[in-house]
């Protein structure tokens, strides 16, 4: 209830002294008090107010408490200890909070002020399936859009196609490898030839005389037969062009099948942004203009340069090689930009956190253009691993080197995965069990929010078949502890979720509805809901029940995570 207290603070505060005392709200403490008679809350913000108003804290407590009074929701509001305000809060309030939990859309509210974010998230390289490190990316970001969009954001949600450059040229050859060696040839006689062709340079073979950085795994040999089935020819078209034909025809399958994992994990997107497309339209070398015009680009050792030290970077870093291939971070460069172009107010990339090196270059970058550094935001997400029977699940068969995402869901269900994959912090490392994520036990923590709706809903069928409906009438009955708590913790639904958009951090949401779960077993263990001996009481706490399956229902939801009325 700290938040929903500050709020009657800050408008008190206006009333009395004016909007620039506000800050001081911001910055003050609302703490439960140690000992139970000195109230639900106490705050220190008459401390912080006295040097700009030139009062001793108790006079100002005093003023603030005169008019705190009037508020229903405050049975007592007193002065203490030199100027601590302490809040009562009164039955009314219970009252009136559960009745906007049932009744309002009381969780939605305004703190984006409509501000324009592109989210871009994913952005997996169409060379390969998506593994799990991607899915957890893909959860933050699609919760994350979800709920800035109920706090008065307006977000967009892209994937960024890395679709040109080397690692699309390696698909080509690795797929065009394992075409000639399903047709029976040698994959080493064929790296040979094309060395001595020019088509590839020496560097491309390691000791072994095989492919150095060709993409491993199943999927490799999956798509070169499915290449071979719709292109017989493809081994007697010359080689650079049969390279380029398998690189586009692996791309469009990796991205069918990222699309794909990515639907079945319920991940949508707005926009899908090709990498390529700032070549073919110019925006690539328009954006290096604009930063030449600066003064900011250099040549040296034939390659080109941006100067991001200028703009704090640890060194000067190169846009364009020696050979007049550009590098990763021109494109980076042109896509942060025609975001700014497309007018966003704020750009929230979630990346890898081995991309932790890369943010300062390109908020130089976005600096060098003459932009605030600070319109990027980078979400960076920790690595995933996955235990079974207490031992760690390294890779698949089908992936070669790493788990692939559809794995996971097809093993533990895709409730299970999003739910997990914001069991943590995103900056923390996740280890993700996957025995516990199919148990029916307490223990398994989207078991036990789910089993809690459905307790929730059994109640209240089993409550109409006896003639008890949930009833607004006698609240004030509400008075217990744990009744309060439940009341409480229920509308908090609406400050975690501003919480969770302001400081990027959607997984607080599970947190929140594994607390409600908690509280809701205690009220459970120690009352019982109907009573036949009191209607009044009964339907009350029908009315209470009611509102926590709404949050519950509500918060899973957004998870985009089922709420079964049966388990």
């Amino acid at each position: 209830m700290k938040e929903f207290v500050r709020e009657r603070v800050k408008a008190v505060l206006r009333e009395l002294y004016g909007e620039a005392v506000n800050q001081s709200v911001e910055r003050a403490s609302f703490e439960k008090p140690k000992r139970k008679e000195f109230g639900d809350l106490a705050t220190n913000v008459a401390f912080l107010l006295a040097r700009d108003l030139r009062k001793s804290p108790k006079q100002i407590a005093e003023e603030l408490a005169n008019k705190l009074r009037s508020f229903k929701e405050f049975e007592k509001v007193e002065v203490a200890g030199g100027g601590f305000i302490n809040f009562t809060f009164s039955q009314e309030l219970y009252s009136q909070l559960l009745r906007e939990v049932v009744e309002t859309d009381f969780f939605i509210s305004n703190i984006g002020k409509g501000e324009r974010v592109l989210l871009e998230y994913v952005s997996a390289n169409p060379t390969g399936p998506l593994h799990v490190g991607h899915g957890r990316g893909a959860v933050v970001g699609d919760v994350l859009y979800r709920i800035m969009k109920l706090t008065g954001y307006k977000p967009e949600r892209e994937f960024y196609i890395n679709d040109a450059g080397r690692q699309i040229k390696l698909l080509g050859l690795s797929i065009f490898l394992k075409a000639v060696e399903a047709s029976g040839g040698n994959p080493k006689e064929t790296l040979k030839e094309l060395i001595s062709s020019g088509v590839i340079g020496s560097d491309a073979v390691d000791e072994k005389e095989e492919c150095r950085d060709c993409y491993k795994g199943e999927y490799i040999k999956e798509l070169a037969v499915k290449l071979l089935s719709k292109r017989r020819d493809i081994l007697s078209v010359p080689p650079k062009n049969a390279i380029e034909i398998c690189a586009e025809f692996g791309k469009e399958e990796l991205l069918k099948e990222i699309e794909s994992d990515l639907k079945e994990l319920r991940v949508e997107f707005d926009n899908w942004f090709s990498e390529k497309s700032l070549y073919e339209s110019g925006k690539v070398e328009k954006v290096l203009e604009i930063l030449k015009g600066k003064g900011f680009l250099y040549e040296k050792e034939g390659a080109l340069w941006l100067k991001t030290t200028l703009f704090g970077d640890d060194k000067d870093r190169v846009v364009r090689r020696s050979n007049g291939e550009y590098t990763y971070f021109a494109s980076d460069i042109a896509y942060h930009y025609d975001k700014i172009e497309r007018g966003y107010d704020r750009g929230i990339d979630i990346w890898g956190a081995d991309h932790h090196g890369y943010i300062q270059r390109v908020k130089a970058a976005i600096q060098a253009l003459g932009k605030d550094p600070d319109w990027l935001e980078v979400v960076l997400i920790q690595m995933v691993k996955l235990f079974k029977e207490g031992k760690e699940v390294k890779m698949s068969k089908r992936a070669g080197n790493f788990v692939t995402l559809r794995w996971l869901m097809e093993e533990v269900g895709v409730d299970a995965v999003r739910f997990f994959f914001l069991l943590k912090r995103h900056d923390t490392p996740l280890d993700f069990d996957l025995d516990l994520a199919i148990s029916t036990k307490s223990e398994n923590p989207v078991y036990y929010v789910q089993y809690a709706h459905a307790r929730l809903c059994s109640i209240l069928d089993k409550a109409e078949e006896r003639g008890f409906k949930p009833s607004k009438e006698n609240l004030n009955l509400l008075s217990s502890e744990e009744e309060r708590e439940l009341i409480l913790r229920s509308y908090m639904l609406r400050y975690e979720l501003q919480e969770a958009a302001l400081k990027r951090e959607p997984h607080r949401l599970t947190y929140y509805l594994i607390e409600l779960a908690s509280a809701l077993h205690r009220f459970y263990n120690k009352h019982r809901v109907v009573n036949e001996e009191n209607k009044e009481l009964t339907e009350s706490r029908l009315f209470l029940i009611e509102g926590i399956r709404r949050v519950i229902e509500i918060g899973l939801g957004i998870l985009n995570v089922n709420a079964p009325r049966r388990m």
